[in-house]
């Protein structure tokens, strides 16, 4: 049994990651050579251990995820799956005690600076959270490194915390209230940066974008990107050519 799969045995009522998305990124990362994989949001510590699982099965890879202190004291938590998988090798938890923008900042500011090639985004959620954090996020990922924004269509509005407590956000605008704000991050901050944006992944509501190259107007040539198409076997070479890229994803999904 792959390690994959083990992690689908054992955790099938583990919240959030299902073997869906985890099948397609674990695609994603053996058809693109992915090594170094930052992740923002842990929680239980499931996508983590499908993540640290796919770079077992490759014999190769690391895991850098980010969560805050009180994950520790979820039943079961991110220790407990990756000790008994015995991927502790590849997954290495930072817990923080206010935001992961801060451990961000620490990341940035070592020597040598850490580079990932892929990161999956699945914390803060809004404006200035999520979008500070993928600019931070930039910083880390290599030229032509991958990022995987969750929860495109999120909205505080529709969000559970929201629901339960409304009060705790009487100081929000109304707008920002009802506003998709993972989505305003892809729409104007992912281009304005000069990624390509690969595409919105419908079925599992996620956007998928690359870092150029080098900084954007530099007359680079595009770079190969291989993308699975979820429950289909069949694999397409997509060019980082932003429109086009889009209309190919749609298509195969």
């Amino acid at each position: 049994m792959s390690k994959f799969e083990e992690v689908t045995e054992k955790y099938s009522e583990v919240k959030w990651m299902d073997a869906k998305r985890a099948g397609y990124i674990r695609d994603f990362i053996k058809n693109n050579n992915i090594d170094n994989i930052l992740e923002i949001g842990f929680l239980n510590g499931k996508s983590s251990a499908y993540f640290g699982a796919i770079q077992e099965d490759r014999g190769q890879g690391s895991v850098t995820t980010i969560d805050l202190e009180g994950a520790r004291d979820l039943k079961p938590n991110i220790f407990d799956l990756i000790s008994e998988l015995k991927i502790e090798h590849r997954v290495k938890p930072i817990f923080t005690h206010r935001s992961f923008t801060w451990e961000l900042a620490r990341m940035i500011a070592s020597e040598p600076r850490p580079q990932f090639d892929f990161c999956y985004l699945d914390a803060g959620k809004t404006w200035d959270t999520e979008g500070f954090g993928f600019f931070l996020a930039d910083m880390l990922l290599k030229p032509g490194g991958f990022i995987l924004f969750d929860d495109i269509y999120w909205s505080l509005e529709d969000s559970d915390q929201y629901k339960n407590s409304p009060e705790t956000y009487a100081h929000y605008d109304k707008d920002e209230i009802q506003s998709q704000s993972i989505k305003l991050i892809w729409e104007k901050m992912v281009p304005h940066l000069g990624y390509a944006q690969i595409g919105l992944i419908e079925q599992f509501q996620w956007g998928l974008a690359q870092k150029p190259m080098q900084a954007a107007g530099a007359g680079v040539a595009p770079a190969p990107v291989i993308v699975s198409g979820g429950n289909s076997s069949i694999e397409q070479l997509f060019w980082r050519t932003g429109r086009s890229a889009k209309k190919r994803l749609k298509r195969l999904l």
